[in-house]
């Protein structure tokens, strides 16, 4: 099937849904390329963008698509003030496409720091391409949405990939909460970190702080959790 025959395929799944000029160049790209083969459906949407189930050759892949448009400009330029990007111009699609590379760039980090992350495979303007999360029936759920069997395992883990990302890959998520980490089975994938900070960031504490309260609030339902002994676990390594 022809890219273009995809990107239409695409667009029926998304009601409403327009893509810019530099989304289909972007997405043409990446097919070009033989990084997407396919498109099957939306695993989910956003006013900053939309992720989508698609294939590579045999292989399920995710393909994240940020919109160049005035709402996720502004939710995005406010997350960037934190961290300006290097010679990017002011423009919207300037922005957003370095949006997508510092999310790229920090899957990147995580991934080799040992931080349980969806594997980065490619990205080209405003597209990203990653592993997919999930079994071949349906989309692994948000944590907030799962059934959690072991709460105290699962916040182990979490504890575990935190103190990782502050260490080794020296970064801190700054909007983590339940509805950023999807659960594969039993095991916690942390996504959606484009707005992640470096650790030497003058809001990084402010950041982590609020983090171990996000995800200590949620676990409270489960298990006893303390937020101090948390942050402390995290910042000693």
């Amino acid at each position: 099937m022809s890219w273009e025959a995809e990107v239409e395929k695409l667009l029926k799944t998304t009601e409403g849904e327009v893509f810019e000029k530099a989304t289909l160049q972007s997405l043409w790209k990446l097919m070009n390329n033989g990084y997407i083969d396919s498109f099957e459906f939306p695993i989910s949407t956003g006013k900053e963008g939309n992720v989508f189930r698609a294939r590579q050759k045999d292989r399920l892949i995710a393909v994240k698509i940020y919109r160049i448009n005035t709402a996720t400009f502004r939710s995005i330029s406010k997350y960037l003030m934190y961290e300006p990007p290097q010679r990017v111009k002011r423009d919207r699609r300037s922005i957003i496409f370095a949006w997508a590379l510092k999310e790229f760039n920090n899957l990147k980090k995580l991934y080799n720091a040992g931080v349980r992350v969806p594997e980065p495979i490619a990205r080209e303007g405003n597209v990203i391409v990653m592993e997919y999360i999930g079994t071949e029936e349906q989309p692994a759920p948000l944590l907030k949405d799962a059934e959690i069997k072991d709460a105290e395992k699962v916040f182990d883990r979490i504890k575990k990939y935190l103190r990782l990302m502050y260490h080794k890959a020296e970064l801190v998520h700054a909007d983590f909460s339940e509805y950023n980490v999807l659960m594969d089975g039993d095991e916690p994938v942390i996504i959606d970190v484009g707005q992640t900070v470096s650790k030497d960031n003058p809001m990084a504490m402010e950041f982590l702080r609020r983090d171990v309260k996000n995800i200590t609030k949620f676990f409270k339902k489960y298990i006893r959790v303390d937020e101090e002994e948390i942050l402390k676990y995290i910042l000693e390594g």
